[in-house]
């Protein structure tokens, strides 16, 4: 026998009873919701929703497919760490299966920091039209490249150190006017 209010086991998507739907609404600006009716990512098991005078959203779900959201409609500022200690770890993300993504459609990734690691057990890709490294305004005052292997893969480029041009002759690089051999 199912308890009163409930039509099917729970989490089904017949379980969605209009009458066991709960909205708690805190004035004109916000409410909360809970056991909601079906949208993009299933039935909802509860959801905070808000607007300013503006109009301006945010909403955070949590739907019956396991699917949980957070949406802004300007930006999301999420601090944490100010009573930590030097050198301990303040914001940690994780993915314990599946990929990570972040997406600018419109814009720039930033990562800044004092030093940034791109730590990889396998490989680390930089994919991209044109790739740089440095500052454009070329005030790196230092770039190393360590490796067993290191291969520059191109058709006879040439670039520049200094006056000094290095070109590329097979898979090594030479210094122009140095005997390769």
């Amino acid at each position: 026998m199912l308890p009163s209010g409930q039509t099917s086991e729970l989490g089904s998507p017949e379980s969605r009873n209009p009458e066991s739907r709960v909205l708690d609404i805190f004035g004109p600006n916000f409410i909360i919701e809970s056991n909601g009716p079906v949208g993009v990512g299933g039935a909802i098991a509860y959801q905070l929703f808000s607007i300013t005078d503006k109009g301006m959203k945010y909403q955070q779900a949590l739907h019956a497919s396991g699917l949980a959201t957070m949406e802004a409609d300007g930006t999301l500022e999420i601090q944490t760490g100010k009573k930590n200690k030097s050198g301990r770890v303040s914001y940690l993300a994780m993915a314990h299966n599946g990929d990570m993504a972040m997406t600018a459609s419109n814009g720039f990734v930033r990562i800044k920091g004092q030093n940034i690691v791109l730590d990889a057990d396998n490989e680390i890709f930089l994919q991209g039209k044109k790739v740089t490294i440095g500052n454009a305004d070329k005030t790196t005052e230092s770039t190393q490249v360590f490796g067993q292997k290191i291969v520059f893969n191109g058709n006879n480029v040439y670039t520049y150190r200094g006056r000094k041009k290095i070109k590329k002759i097979g898979a090594a690089a030479f210094l122009r006017g140095s005997n390769p051999l």
